[in-house]
């Protein structure tokens, strides 16, 4: 879940609670495709970009003692916390830091693809770590579907404004629809995916996980033309009851590498 082209928040506990909102709200279709796919008791699976922790918890109490889960980000400090017998905690940078070949039974990865710009060559090393037979899941989200229930000009600004200026960034904001595909190029068998979007009222748990992410990239969003009122009407709607907000979307997509895929 770490964000590799733009600085860290400076606010510690800020940035803790936009990733508590976002475990919150995406765990429990993350845990449905993990469920889904089939995880269990003795699998070994490695959590790429594990964030605050929260799948890698589930996956070490899914697999066991005679399991084991690797869980690597680029800072570790709230994956170090946990305590697990079963798991092993990595700093490492998913773009250049290596990784085994055909070890893993799952491989998993959320919220990190949409923010390198090597998305492709890093999914093509992830798939390499699965053993043949073994499942990959990914998720990512699609800041494109973002909309009002109502008519506003300087959302509508800002939501374009924004688009352009993470793709700047080197972020894909538009990553999510094209996970299944994504697989697909890899050779990956029996791809499916899922699309949740949700239509909710200012404050709830999307839209404050928004407010939270655009605040934190106040500074890129005014760079790229946004005005600081403009900025602060857009936090204001989203933190109004009376506003229904559409999306984003939460997309997740998995297949399984092909047992004749080595190498």
């Amino acid at each position: 879940m770490s964000d590799y082209t733009l600085p860290r928040s400076t606010g510690v506990r800020t940035e803790q609670e936009r990733l508590a909102l976002i475990q919150g709200y995406q765990d429990p279709h993350t845990i449905r495709h993990l469920t889904g796919v089939g995880v269990a008791s003795g699998w070994r699976c490695l959590d790429a970009g594990a964030g605050a922790g929260s799948i890698t918890r589930w996956l070490c109490d899914r697999v066991g003692a005679s399991g084991s889960v690797l869980a690597t980000d680029l800072d570790t400090e709230l994956l170090d916390r946990i305590e697990a017998p079963n798991l092993t905690v990595q700093r490492h940078d998913i773009r250049t830091d290596p990784l085994p070949d055909d070890r893993f039974d799952l491989v998993h990865t959320r919220l990190v693809l949409l923010h390198v710009p090597e998305r492709a060559a890093v999914l093509d090393r992830l798939v390499r770590t699965a053993r043949p037979g073994g499942r990959i899941v990914v998720g990512d989200i699609d800041f494109t579907t973002i909309r009002l229930a109502h008519h506003d000009p300087i959302f509508e600004r800002f939501t374009k404004i924004f688009d352009t200026a993470v793709r700047q960034a080197g972020w894909d904001p538009a990553c999510g629809p094209q996970l299944p595909s994504m697989l697909e190029r890899q050779g990956l068998t029996g791809v499916a995916a899922e699309m949740v979007r949700n239509y909710q009222r200012g404050r709830s748990a999307a839209p404050a996980i928004l407010a939270m992410t655009y605040q934190r990239l106040r500074p890129l969003v005014i760079d790229c033309g946004v005005t600081p009122d403009e900025f602060d009407h857009v936090q204001a709607l989203l933190s109004d009851p009376a506003v229904a907000i559409d999306g984003p979307a939460l997309w997740a997509a998995w297949g399984t590498r092909p047992v004749a895929q080595l190498g």
